[in-house]
Protein backbone atom coordinates (compact mmCIF):
# COMPACT_ATOMS: atom_id res chain seq x y z
CA UNK A 1 0.00 0.00 0.00
CA UNK A 2 1.33 3.42 -0.92
CA UNK A 3 1.96 6.01 1.78
CA UNK A 4 -0.76 8.63 2.15
CA UNK A 5 -0.10 11.96 0.53
CA UNK A 6 -0.06 15.35 2.23
CA UNK A 7 -3.75 15.91 1.51
CA UNK A 8 -4.63 12.64 3.28
CA UNK A 9 -2.59 13.69 6.33
CA UNK A 10 -4.38 17.03 6.44
CA UNK A 11 -7.77 15.31 6.11
CA UNK A 12 -7.01 12.87 8.91
CA UNK A 13 -5.74 15.68 11.11
CA UNK A 14 -8.83 17.79 10.47
CA UNK A 15 -11.21 14.90 11.17
CA UNK A 16 -9.32 14.00 14.36
CA UNK A 17 -9.39 17.59 15.60
CA UNK A 18 -13.09 17.97 14.90
CA UNK A 19 -13.90 14.69 16.68
CA UNK A 20 -11.88 15.72 19.74
CA UNK A 21 -13.62 19.11 19.79
CA UNK A 22 -17.01 17.42 19.89
CA UNK A 23 -15.70 15.09 22.63
CA UNK A 24 -14.60 18.04 24.73
CA UNK A 25 -18.03 19.63 24.38
CA UNK A 26 -19.58 16.29 25.35
CA UNK A 27 -17.47 16.21 28.56
CA UNK A 28 -18.81 19.52 29.79
CA UNK A 29 -22.47 19.23 28.79
CA UNK A 30 -24.68 16.73 30.60
CA UNK A 31 -26.36 14.11 28.36
CA UNK A 32 -25.12 15.96 25.28
CA UNK A 33 -26.96 13.78 22.79
CA UNK A 34 -27.03 16.61 20.23
CA UNK A 35 -23.24 16.90 20.34
CA UNK A 36 -22.86 13.11 20.20
CA UNK A 37 -25.05 12.91 17.08
CA UNK A 38 -22.62 15.36 15.45
CA UNK A 39 -20.18 12.44 15.24
CA UNK A 40 -22.35 11.16 12.34
CA UNK A 41 -21.65 14.39 10.51
CA UNK A 42 -17.93 13.88 11.06
CA UNK A 43 -18.21 10.42 9.46
CA UNK A 44 -19.98 11.91 6.44
CA UNK A 45 -17.35 14.62 6.22
CA UNK A 46 -14.58 11.99 6.30
CA UNK A 47 -16.25 10.13 3.42
CA UNK A 48 -16.59 13.32 1.39
CA UNK A 49 -13.01 14.52 1.92
CA UNK A 50 -11.23 11.27 1.00
CA UNK A 51 -11.60 8.45 -1.49
CA UNK A 52 -10.12 5.90 0.91
CA UNK A 53 -12.85 3.38 1.84
CA UNK A 54 -11.27 2.71 5.26
CA UNK A 55 -11.31 6.33 6.49
CA UNK A 56 -15.10 6.56 7.22
CA UNK A 57 -14.95 3.21 9.05
CA UNK A 58 -11.93 4.28 11.15
CA UNK A 59 -13.59 7.63 11.84
CA UNK A 60 -16.79 5.90 12.95
CA UNK A 61 -14.81 3.56 15.22
CA UNK A 62 -12.94 6.49 16.78
CA UNK A 63 -16.14 8.49 17.24
CA UNK A 64 -17.82 5.46 18.84
CA UNK A 65 -14.97 5.22 21.36
CA UNK A 66 -15.24 8.95 22.13
CA UNK A 67 -19.01 8.62 22.58
CA UNK A 68 -18.58 5.81 25.10
CA UNK A 69 -15.85 7.75 26.93
CA UNK A 70 -18.09 10.80 26.96
CA UNK A 71 -20.82 8.74 28.55
CA UNK A 72 -18.44 7.61 31.29
CA UNK A 73 -16.75 10.92 32.05
CA UNK A 74 -19.45 13.44 31.22
CA UNK A 75 -21.76 15.06 33.86
CA UNK A 76 -25.27 13.73 34.58
CA UNK A 77 -28.44 15.34 35.84
CA UNK A 78 -29.30 14.27 39.37
CA UNK A 79 -32.23 11.84 39.45
CA UNK A 80 -32.04 10.97 35.73
CA UNK A 81 -32.45 7.20 35.30
CA UNK A 82 -29.59 5.19 33.84
CA UNK A 83 -31.58 3.88 30.89
CA UNK A 84 -32.07 7.44 29.65
CA UNK A 85 -28.35 8.06 29.34
CA UNK A 86 -27.77 4.64 27.78
CA UNK A 87 -30.48 5.28 25.19
CA UNK A 88 -28.86 8.64 24.33
CA UNK A 89 -25.54 6.95 23.68
CA UNK A 90 -27.18 4.16 21.63
CA UNK A 91 -28.84 6.79 19.46
CA UNK A 92 -25.44 8.45 19.06
CA UNK A 93 -23.84 5.15 17.99
CA UNK A 94 -26.65 4.55 15.49
CA UNK A 95 -26.14 8.07 14.12
CA UNK A 96 -22.43 7.31 13.74
CA UNK A 97 -22.74 3.93 11.96
CA UNK A 98 -25.76 4.60 9.72
CA UNK A 99 -23.66 6.85 7.44
CA UNK A 100 -21.02 4.09 7.29
CA UNK A 101 -23.62 1.57 6.18
CA UNK A 102 -25.00 4.04 3.65
CA UNK A 103 -21.54 4.87 2.28
CA UNK A 104 -20.58 1.17 2.08
CA UNK A 105 -23.78 0.33 0.22
CA UNK A 106 -23.28 3.23 -2.12
CA UNK A 107 -19.72 2.18 -2.88
CA UNK A 108 -20.81 -1.41 -3.48
CA UNK A 109 -23.44 -0.11 -5.87
CA UNK A 110 -20.84 2.02 -7.63
CA UNK A 111 -18.54 -0.98 -7.95
CA UNK A 112 -21.36 -3.12 -9.34
CA UNK A 113 -22.37 -0.32 -11.71
CA UNK A 114 -18.78 0.14 -12.86
CA UNK A 115 -18.40 -3.61 -13.42
CA UNK A 116 -21.70 -3.65 -15.33
CA UNK A 117 -20.52 -0.72 -17.46
CA UNK A 118 -17.20 -2.42 -18.12
CA UNK A 119 -18.99 -5.64 -19.02
CA UNK A 120 -21.35 -3.74 -21.30
CA UNK A 121 -18.43 -1.96 -22.95
CA UNK A 122 -16.68 -5.28 -23.51
CA UNK A 123 -19.83 -6.76 -25.00
CA UNK A 124 -20.28 -3.69 -27.20
CA UNK A 125 -16.67 -3.93 -28.35
CA UNK A 126 -17.04 -7.66 -29.03
CA UNK A 127 -20.30 -7.07 -30.89
CA UNK A 128 -18.73 -4.21 -32.84
CA UNK A 129 -15.82 -6.46 -33.77
CA UNK A 130 -18.27 -9.20 -34.83
CA UNK A 131 -20.26 -6.70 -36.91
CA UNK A 132 -17.05 -5.39 -38.49
CA UNK A 133 -16.02 -8.95 -39.32
CA UNK A 134 -19.48 -9.71 -40.69
CA UNK A 135 -19.43 -6.48 -42.69
CA UNK A 136 -16.04 -7.35 -44.15
CA UNK A 137 -17.27 -10.85 -44.99
CA UNK A 138 -20.42 -9.40 -46.55
CA UNK A 139 -18.37 -6.92 -48.54
CA UNK A 140 -16.10 -9.72 -49.76
CA UNK A 141 -19.16 -11.75 -50.70
CA UNK A 142 -20.65 -8.80 -52.56
CA UNK A 143 -17.38 -8.19 -54.38
CA UNK A 144 -17.16 -11.86 -55.27
CA UNK A 145 -20.79 -11.79 -56.44
CA UNK A 146 -20.16 -8.71 -58.58
CA UNK A 147 -17.02 -10.31 -60.01
CA UNK A 148 -18.98 -13.47 -60.79
CA UNK A 149 -21.76 -11.40 -62.35
CA UNK A 150 -19.17 -9.59 -64.43
CA UNK A 151 -17.71 -12.85 -65.66
CA UNK A 152 -21.19 -14.19 -66.45
CA UNK A 153 -22.11 -11.03 -68.37
CA UNK A 154 -18.78 -11.10 -70.23
CA UNK A 155 -19.29 -14.76 -71.10
CA UNK A 156 -22.85 -13.95 -72.17
CA UNK A 157 -21.67 -11.19 -74.49
CA UNK A 158 -18.95 -13.41 -75.94
CA UNK A 159 -21.56 -16.10 -76.59
CA UNK A 160 -23.80 -13.49 -78.21
CA UNK A 161 -20.91 -12.47 -80.46
CA UNK A 162 -20.27 -16.08 -81.43
CA UNK A 163 -23.94 -16.74 -82.20
CA UNK A 164 -24.14 -13.48 -84.13
CA UNK A 165 -21.09 -14.44 -86.22
CA UNK A 166 -22.47 -17.93 -86.85
CA UNK A 167 -25.83 -16.53 -87.91
CA UNK A 168 -24.28 -13.94 -90.17
CA UNK A 169 -21.28 -15.78 -91.61
CA UNK A 170 -22.72 -19.29 -91.84
CA UNK A 171 -26.49 -19.56 -91.78
CA UNK A 172 -27.21 -16.26 -93.51
CA UNK A 173 -24.61 -16.96 -96.19
CA UNK A 174 -26.13 -20.36 -96.84
CA UNK A 175 -29.56 -18.76 -97.06
CA UNK A 176 -28.13 -16.25 -99.52
CA UNK A 177 -26.76 -19.08 -101.66
CA UNK A 178 -30.15 -20.80 -101.61
CA UNK A 179 -31.79 -17.53 -102.60
CA UNK A 180 -29.39 -17.12 -105.53
CA UNK A 181 -30.06 -20.71 -106.59
CA UNK A 182 -33.82 -20.24 -106.50
CA UNK A 183 -33.50 -16.94 -108.37
CA UNK A 184 -31.53 -18.80 -111.05
CA UNK A 185 -34.26 -21.42 -111.24
CA UNK A 186 -36.89 -18.67 -111.38
CA UNK A 187 -35.26 -17.29 -114.54
CA UNK A 188 -36.02 -20.60 -116.21
CA UNK A 189 -39.55 -20.80 -114.76
CA UNK A 190 -41.12 -20.44 -118.23
CA UNK A 191 -40.57 -24.17 -118.67
CA UNK A 192 -42.54 -24.93 -115.48
CA UNK A 193 -46.30 -25.12 -114.97
CA UNK A 194 -48.06 -22.04 -113.60
CA UNK A 195 -48.63 -23.62 -110.17
CA UNK A 196 -44.94 -24.52 -109.89
CA UNK A 197 -43.92 -20.98 -110.87
CA UNK A 198 -46.30 -19.55 -108.25
CA UNK A 199 -45.00 -21.92 -105.57
CA UNK A 200 -41.40 -21.13 -106.50
CA UNK A 201 -42.08 -17.39 -106.22
CA UNK A 202 -43.68 -17.89 -102.79
CA UNK A 203 -40.75 -19.96 -101.54
CA UNK A 204 -38.28 -17.38 -102.85
CA UNK A 205 -40.18 -14.57 -101.10
CA UNK A 206 -40.28 -16.53 -97.83
CA UNK A 207 -36.59 -17.35 -98.13
CA UNK A 208 -35.68 -13.68 -98.59
CA UNK A 209 -37.84 -12.80 -95.56
CA UNK A 210 -36.17 -15.58 -93.55
CA UNK A 211 -32.75 -14.26 -94.53
CA UNK A 212 -33.75 -10.77 -93.36
CA UNK A 213 -35.03 -12.21 -90.08
CA UNK A 214 -31.77 -14.08 -89.51
CA UNK A 215 -29.80 -10.92 -90.23
CA UNK A 216 -31.89 -8.93 -87.76
CA UNK A 217 -31.57 -11.73 -85.21
CA UNK A 218 -27.79 -11.68 -85.60
CA UNK A 219 -27.80 -7.92 -85.11
CA UNK A 220 -29.93 -8.25 -81.97
CA UNK A 221 -27.54 -10.78 -80.49
CA UNK A 222 -24.59 -8.46 -81.06
CA UNK A 223 -24.42 -5.53 -83.45
CA UNK A 224 -21.16 -5.74 -85.36
CA UNK A 225 -21.43 -2.00 -85.92
CA UNK A 226 -20.66 -1.54 -82.21
CA UNK A 227 -17.24 -3.13 -82.67
CA UNK A 228 -16.60 -1.65 -86.10
CA UNK A 229 -17.81 1.96 -85.84
CA UNK A 230 -18.16 2.65 -82.11
CA UNK A 231 -20.85 3.35 -79.55
CA UNK A 232 -22.25 6.59 -80.99
CA UNK A 233 -22.92 5.11 -84.43
CA UNK A 234 -24.42 1.95 -82.93
CA UNK A 235 -26.73 4.01 -80.70
CA UNK A 236 -27.81 6.14 -83.64
CA UNK A 237 -28.78 3.03 -85.54
CA UNK A 238 -30.73 1.47 -82.66
CA UNK A 239 -32.49 4.81 -82.11
CA UNK A 240 -33.45 5.05 -85.80
CA UNK A 241 -34.77 1.49 -85.82
CA UNK A 242 -36.73 2.12 -82.63
CA UNK A 243 -38.32 5.29 -84.04
CA UNK A 244 -39.18 3.53 -87.30
CA UNK A 245 -40.72 0.55 -85.52
CA UNK A 246 -42.67 2.36 -82.77
CA UNK A 247 -43.36 5.73 -84.46
CA UNK A 248 -42.05 7.43 -81.29
CA UNK A 249 -39.89 10.50 -81.87
CA UNK A 250 -36.36 10.07 -80.56
CA UNK A 251 -33.76 12.81 -80.11
CA UNK A 252 -30.19 11.54 -79.74
CA UNK A 253 -27.76 14.15 -78.42
CA UNK A 254 -24.10 13.29 -77.92
CA UNK A 255 -20.71 14.89 -77.83
CA UNK A 256 -17.37 13.41 -78.88
CA UNK A 257 -16.04 11.44 -75.95
CA UNK A 258 -12.55 12.53 -74.84
CA UNK A 259 -11.58 8.89 -74.21
CA UNK A 260 -11.96 5.65 -76.13
CA UNK A 261 -14.31 3.37 -74.27
CA UNK A 262 -13.43 -0.26 -73.84
CA UNK A 263 -15.48 -2.83 -75.72
CA UNK A 264 -17.07 -4.06 -72.47
CA UNK A 265 -18.14 -0.58 -71.28
CA UNK A 266 -19.50 0.32 -74.72
CA UNK A 267 -21.48 -2.94 -74.79
CA UNK A 268 -22.86 -2.31 -71.29
CA UNK A 269 -24.10 1.17 -72.25
CA UNK A 270 -25.56 -0.16 -75.49
CA UNK A 271 -27.49 -2.84 -73.57
CA UNK A 272 -28.76 -0.23 -71.10
CA UNK A 273 -30.17 1.83 -73.97
CA UNK A 274 -31.77 -1.28 -75.47
CA UNK A 275 -33.44 -2.10 -72.16
CA UNK A 276 -34.64 1.48 -71.64
CA UNK A 277 -36.11 1.73 -75.15
CA UNK A 278 -37.77 -1.65 -74.70
CA UNK A 279 -39.40 -0.43 -71.47
CA UNK A 280 -40.53 2.77 -73.20
CA UNK A 281 -42.17 0.79 -76.00
CA UNK A 282 -43.92 -1.64 -73.63
CA UNK A 283 -44.96 0.53 -70.68
CA UNK A 284 -44.51 4.28 -71.01
CA UNK A 285 -47.08 5.31 -73.68
CA UNK A 286 -44.59 8.03 -74.55
CA UNK A 287 -44.59 10.18 -77.68
CA UNK A 288 -41.02 11.45 -77.34
CA UNK A 289 -37.73 10.07 -76.06
CA UNK A 290 -34.46 11.90 -75.46
CA UNK A 291 -31.11 10.12 -75.32
CA UNK A 292 -28.01 11.98 -74.11
CA UNK A 293 -24.46 10.64 -74.16
CA UNK A 294 -21.77 12.78 -72.54
CA UNK A 295 -18.46 12.24 -70.79
CA UNK A 296 -15.11 13.56 -69.67
CA UNK A 297 -11.81 12.07 -68.52
CA UNK A 298 -13.46 10.74 -65.34
CA UNK A 299 -16.96 9.57 -66.22
CA UNK A 300 -19.20 8.64 -69.14
CA UNK A 301 -22.86 9.43 -68.56
CA UNK A 302 -25.99 8.48 -70.40
CA UNK A 303 -29.55 9.71 -69.82
CA UNK A 304 -32.70 8.22 -71.32
CA UNK A 305 -35.74 10.45 -70.76
CA UNK A 306 -39.34 10.01 -71.95
CA UNK A 307 -42.61 11.93 -71.61
CA UNK A 308 -44.72 8.90 -70.78
CA UNK A 309 -47.12 8.09 -67.98
CA UNK A 310 -44.33 7.40 -65.45
CA UNK A 311 -44.70 5.32 -62.31
CA UNK A 312 -44.29 5.45 -58.54
CA UNK A 313 -40.63 4.61 -57.81
CA UNK A 314 -41.52 3.67 -54.20
CA UNK A 315 -43.33 0.60 -55.51
CA UNK A 316 -40.33 -0.48 -57.59
CA UNK A 317 -38.34 -1.97 -54.73
CA UNK A 318 -37.51 -5.48 -53.62
CA UNK A 319 -39.48 -8.17 -55.40
CA UNK A 320 -41.42 -5.57 -57.43
CA UNK A 321 -38.28 -4.32 -59.16
CA UNK A 322 -38.19 -5.37 -62.80
CA UNK A 323 -35.71 -7.97 -63.98
CA UNK A 324 -34.56 -5.63 -66.74
CA UNK A 325 -33.69 -2.89 -64.26
CA UNK A 326 -31.85 -5.35 -62.03
CA UNK A 327 -29.91 -6.63 -65.03
CA UNK A 328 -29.06 -3.05 -65.99
CA UNK A 329 -27.81 -2.24 -62.51
CA UNK A 330 -25.74 -5.42 -62.39
CA UNK A 331 -24.14 -4.56 -65.74
CA UNK A 332 -23.12 -1.15 -64.44
CA UNK A 333 -21.94 -2.44 -61.05
CA UNK A 334 -19.41 -4.61 -62.85
CA UNK A 335 -17.69 -1.36 -63.86
CA UNK A 336 -18.42 0.37 -60.49
CA UNK A 337 -21.13 2.37 -62.22
CA UNK A 338 -24.51 3.56 -60.98
CA UNK A 339 -28.03 3.63 -62.33
CA UNK A 340 -30.65 6.06 -61.01
CA UNK A 341 -34.30 5.93 -62.01
CA UNK A 342 -36.39 9.04 -61.45
CA UNK A 343 -40.08 8.95 -62.24
CA UNK A 344 -43.47 10.10 -61.06
CA UNK A 345 -46.97 9.25 -62.21
CA UNK A 346 -47.85 11.47 -65.16
CA UNK A 347 -44.37 13.03 -65.37
CA UNK A 348 -42.39 10.55 -67.43
CA UNK A 349 -39.27 8.61 -66.54
CA UNK A 350 -35.56 9.38 -66.55
CA UNK A 351 -32.81 6.76 -66.33
CA UNK A 352 -29.36 8.11 -65.50
CA UNK A 353 -26.43 5.73 -66.01
CA UNK A 354 -22.89 6.68 -65.00
CA UNK A 355 -19.66 4.71 -65.34
CA UNK A 356 -16.23 5.88 -64.14
CA UNK A 357 -13.43 5.78 -66.69
CA UNK A 358 -10.63 3.45 -65.57
CA UNK A 359 -7.41 5.25 -64.67
CA UNK A 360 -4.96 5.33 -67.54
CA UNK A 361 -7.55 5.11 -70.33
CA UNK A 362 -6.95 7.71 -73.05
Amino acid sequence: MSRPGMSDHLTIGFITSLSLAIFVIDLFLPLAVAEAVLYGGVVLLAAGMSNRPALPVLTAAGCSILTILGAGFGPLFPGVPLWFGVSNRVISLVAIWVPVAFISQRRRTEVLLREANESLERRVQERTAELATSEKALKRSQEALHALTGRIITAQEEERRRISRDLHDDINQRLAMLTLGLQSVEKQADLLPNEARSGLSTVLTDLIALSDDVRHLAYRFHPSILDDLGLETALQRVVDEFASRTKIKVLFVHQPLPVTLSKDIATALYRVVQECLSNVARHSQATRVELELTGDERFVEMIVRDDGIGFDTDTMTGSHRGLGLLNTQERLLVFHGTCEVNSAIGKGTEVHARIPIPVGVQ
